[in-house]
Parts: structure tokens; C-alpha cells; sequence
């Protein structure tokens, strides 16, 4: 019996171990790493440097997206700094996964003016979002730090019900629809090419945006490869 009672023990402080969400690193600092559960709502699409994502509508017009970078990476959570001009202090570790694309026709490689998935754990909560320099409603905002901005939130849509679309010949199925709630195109505010005058996105869990729609009536599906 005291075997038995030893066992359970050791069965639940393993189970303890595997399902925490936060660890301490080795300088003693909590590391807040991604779960499964943060992982099912993560991009695990390969996008590799310099590939080309090409969207075509039905006209025959393309937009060709570059991916820049794809990297999932441990940060630094810091307090603020005082206001004598003191550094901040490390409070803990926290996972992050960002993948940035160019818009090869907006000729303006600058944050701002990239595609940019970002995925958080900063203070033990997941966080989500997009930024699509294209869309027609700006919001000015940023996850953890300035240069992760997104005018697109997913975290109200992790939980929600997905559904399947088949976009030039490829299966996706974990997707949900985005409106902005405007049909007026926003001005463009870093000197881009590209009018931002979309207002409908599809995005999929597993690989990112799929489909987006403008103002003009356009329809710019993913040639999956």
C-alpha cells in the first residue's frame, strides 16, 4: 500500500510538471513557454526566407507576398524603467513565435508596411494577432513590444468554430472570416503602393491568411505550394 501511495505521488508531480505553464529558467526567472493548447492556435506552416506566397484573384492580377523571417525565440519580459532613467528589471521569460512577409508590390519593406503573424506568451497569456498593412481599419497598437504592431486580433477567435474552404485546389481546415465593418479604404500613411482597401480576411490556424477581399469587389486566393 505505501508502494501504491509513493507511486500516485510520483505519477502526479510528473502530470504537475508536463502541464505548467511556466518554468524556472536557470537564473531563476519564470519562463512562460508555449502549451499545446497555445500551439493548436499557432501557424505551423514552414515559411523559409525569400519563399514567395503568391495571391491571384479572378482576373488574373497577382500580389506576391516575400517572407522576410520565421522564428520562434525566447524574450525577456522587463518592468519599466524609473524615471531617474534607470533600466528596467527582468521579471520573466516568455516564448514568441513572428513570422514577417513583404508585399512585394507595396515597395515599402518597412514593419509597418509587412505582413506580420505574431504569437505571444508575455505574462503567462497567450496572445495573438495579424498585421496586414493592407486592411482597411487601423488599429494602433503592438503585443509586448513596438516592433510586433497588429491591426487585426485574434484571441477572441481561438475558441471560436472553424470551418473548411478549398482555395485552388488545397483543403484548409481551420479558417474563420474577418470583416473590418468598414467598406471606405484607409489612406496610406507610409508611402505604400498598394491602396489599403481590403475589408474581408480568411485566415487559417494552420497557415495564415488564405483569402482576402477589397472594397472593388476583388477576391485574392492563396496558390497554395
Amino acid at each position: 500500500m505505501k508502494k501504491l501511495v509513493v507511486l500516485i505521488n510520483v505519477l502526479f508531480y510528473a502530470f504537475c510538471l508536463n502541464s505548467c505553464t511556466k518554468e524556472n529558467y536557470s537564473d531563476g526567472v519564470n519562463y512562460y513557454k508555449f502549451v499545446d493548447s497555445d500551439k493548436n492556435n499557432i501557424i505551423n506552416y514552414n515559411y523559409v526566407p525569400n519563399q514567395i506566397i503568391t495571391y491571384e484573384n479572378q482576373f488574373g492580377e497577382k500580389i506576391h507576398f516575400k517572407v522576410i523571417s520565421n522564428e520562434t525565440k525566447r524574450f525577456g519580459d522587463y518592468s519599466s524603467g524609473t524615471f531617474s532613467g534607470g533600466g528596467g528589471i527582468l521579471e520573466s521569460y516568455y516564448d514568441s513565435k513572428i513570422i514577417r512577409l513583404e508585399i512585394i508590390e507595396n515597395e515599402a519593406n518597412i514593419i509597418e508596411e509587412q505582413v506580420s503573424y505574431i504569437f505571444s506568451k508575455s505574462e503567462n497569456k497567450f496572445k495573438n494577432g495579424i498585421k496586414f498593412p493592407i486592411w482597411n481599419f487601423e488599429e494602433f497598437t503592438f503585443f509586448d513590444e513596438i516592433d510586433r504592431p497588429y491591426n487585426i486580433d485574434l484571441r477572441n477567435l481561438n475558441n471560436s468554430t472553424k470551418i473548411e474552404m478549398n482555395i485552388n485546389g488545397h483543403l484548409f481546415n481551420k479558417v474563420v472570416i474577418i470583416n473590418s465593418g468598414s467598406d471606405i479604404p484607409k489612406p496610406n500613411a507610409w508611402g505604400a503602393l498598394l491602396p489599403n482597401n481590403v475589408n474581408k480576411v480568411y485566415y487559417d490556424f494552420e497557415f495564415g491568411i488564405i483569402q482576402f477581399n477589397d472594397i472593388d469587389g476583388k477576391n485574392w486566393k492563396v496558390i497554395y505550394r
